[in-house]
């Protein structure tokens, strides 16, 4: 019987340190996954497929505060920008 509460124990521990999946949606072009506590704070990412047959995702973070996006590849680089990436190497 002891053994049996501990290893019940363990899997609420082992669950409780784990973030929950919030969204796991996956299509044949698009898909969204989403994992923390809601209404406090989550990460996720999502991707689709244009019709052109290029690949975009972007990975964020929703918290305390507020939306943000981590890392993408929708929105293209401007030359002003990789000018400023250029000249750091000199």
């Amino acid at each position: 019987m002891k053994v049996l509460v501990l290893f019940a124990l363990g899997l609420v521990a082992l669950a409780a340190a784990m973030p929950s999946d919030i969204i796991d949606f996956e299509e044949d072009h698009m898909e969204h996954e989403q994992e923390g506590i809601p209404g406090t704070a989550v990460e996720g990412e999502y991707s689709w497929v244009a019709p052109d047959g290029n690949e975009y995702r972007v990975k964020y973070v929703a918290d305390r505060f507020g939306y943000r996006i981590v890392d993408d590849n929708v929105v293209p680089r401007m030359r002003s920008d990789a000018a400023e990436f250029d000249d750091d190497d000199d």
